[in-house]
């Protein structure tokens, strides 16, 4: 959530128990840009959410900590430069303030795919098939992508892959990226063990072989996504490793139910010899979309059916009552929190959602942003509903594509009875989830449009 992370963002670096913050608020890089929050840190680094005062619009800027400044931000520049694809972030600049080197990027809003996972393992929720082939092609796709320009990412990983509105999925963190065509350099041995090959632990890649490295972290994130869990867990770094260099390939199929066809393109993915895994993403994804396309279609949108997610359940009977004044045959539900409300979804995708935004389990805002990730109920309407919702909250659900909002309050009766009136009265054209409908003046704006939490991954 949008908020919650700018507002952690601006703590101290000691109540954080990091290091001091490269640069901070308030402070304006190269008469340019100025810094207006934290989005992002890791062990090379920041990401920074800025103000581009030039040009007014919100920009990331990345800059490695004061004890790396030997690590130069111009090959990662270089790299995102180098790709047009949706799955890139774009490079504005790179530049120098106070002998510090900063990388300017689009600021793209969306969560990583690991705190999508772990929202997923919190409530309990299951994956249908469609879902992660969708998210699985768009990453090979991105990542044939960069492979098509020389160059290999060197550390696929879920927190490094982000997803983003309009079923966007974009890959972040360059900073370990090798150029196919510099035959004679070897790299140093890096990346994240968990998603590294078993030539990556060694050092042993071939010239003109990094982009192997990759497809294997991708079969590793195939893996993952499908079953929950990385095949080669493990207490530290040397028994990873093993695992990777000497266990067998675990079969997803054993796991999940899943076709053979797609446990078996898995284990070639993560075949322990380089030269055994298919040789190009782009072939992948074609398996990928082949798989897909074999799965059965679903049956066509249900009648008009409303879903009521509120913890409150007077306050939940009171709409579900203002939504039968609007529209006496709706099918109505009401789940109490997002565990049951997911598991609704999932059995019967509703055509219109009324959310309330303060659930103690997960958050009406991290549930929309669950649910737009996991595309989820894509041909519905999501109206949330509060009593006291921030500007920012409001703000992040206008730009990820909510419905509308309505205050609770005196007006909730009048408005959500008008807004399902003209729902009800309205053609249901398929549109993507949450996505703004003509329902008429019964929902307020919820804000201006701004961008999101992530720009890189540091």
């Amino acid at each position: 959530m949008k908020a919650q992370v700018v507002a952690d963002s601006q703590k101290t670096a000691e109540e954080r128990g990091l290091r001091e913050d490269i640069f901070k608020l308030g402070e304006v890089l190269s008469d340019t840009y100025e810094i207006r929050g934290t989005l992002g840190e890791g062990g090379m680094g920041q990401v920074f959410e800025a103000h581009d005062l030039l040009l007014n619009r919100k920009v990331a800027i990345k800059a490695h900590w004061l004890t790396l400044r030997q690590f130069s931000l111009r090959k990662e520049a270089q790299a995102l430069a180098a790709v047009r694809h949706p799955a890139m972030v774009t490079v504005y600049a790179i530049g120098k303030h106070r002998e510090i080197e900063y990388l300017v990027m689009e600021n793209v809003p969306g969560i990583a795919m690991s705190t999508y996972l772990e929202q997923r393992q919190k409530v309990a929720d299951r994956f249908t098939l469609r879902e992660p082939l969708d998210i699985l092609i768009a990453i090979a796709d991105g990542l044939a992508a960069v492979h098509r320009a020389g160059i290999a990412h060197r550390d696929v990983k879920p927190a490094n892959i982000l997803l983003a509105p309009g079923d966007r999925i974009v890959l972040t963190d360059f900073g370990l990226v090798t150029p196919e065509f510099d035959l004679e350099t070897k790299a140093a041995v890096a990346g994240t063990p968990s998603y590294m090959a078993p030539e990556a632990f060694s050092n042993q890649v071939e010239p003109g072989a990094s982009n192997l490295l990759d497809t294997y972290a991708f079969g590793i994130v195939a893996f993952e996504l499908l079953c929950g869990t990385v095949p080669y867990p493990g207490e530290n770094t040397l028994q990873v490793m093993f695992k990777h260099v000497s266990e067998p390939i675990p079969r997803v199929d054993e796991q999940v139910a899943v076709p053979a066809r797609l446990s078996d393109l898995i284990c070639e993915l993560m075949a322990k010899d380089p030269r055994e895994r298919p040789q190009s993403l782009e072939a992948v994804a074609g398996q990928l979309r082949s798989i897909r396309s074999s799965l059965a279609h679903q049956a066509p949108e249900a009648p008009l059916s409303v879903l009521i997610i509120d913890d409150t359940p007077d306050i939940a009977r009171l709409m579900s009552m203002y939504v039968k004044l609007g529209a006496p045959n709706a099918e109505v539900q009401i789940a109490a929190g997002a565990k049951v409300a997911l598991e609704m979804v999932r059995k019967k995708p509703p055509s219109l959602i009324v959310l309330d935004l303060q659930m103690p389990e997960m958050s009406g805002v991290e549930f929309f942003l669950y649910l737009r990730g996991a595309r989820l109920c894509e041909d519905c309407t999501v109206i949330a509903v509060s009593a006291s919702a921030s500007d920012a909250d409001r703000a992040l659900l206008n730009d990820l594509g909510i419905g509308g909002f309505i205050p609770k309050g005196p007006e909730l009766r009048a408005r959500l009875t008008s807004l399902v009136r003209a729902f009800a009265g309205t053609p249901r054209v398929p549109h993507k989830a949450g996505g703004p409908t003509d329902v008429g003046r019964a929902v307020e704006p919820t804000g201006a449009r701004r961008t999101g939490p992530v720009g890189g991954r540091t």
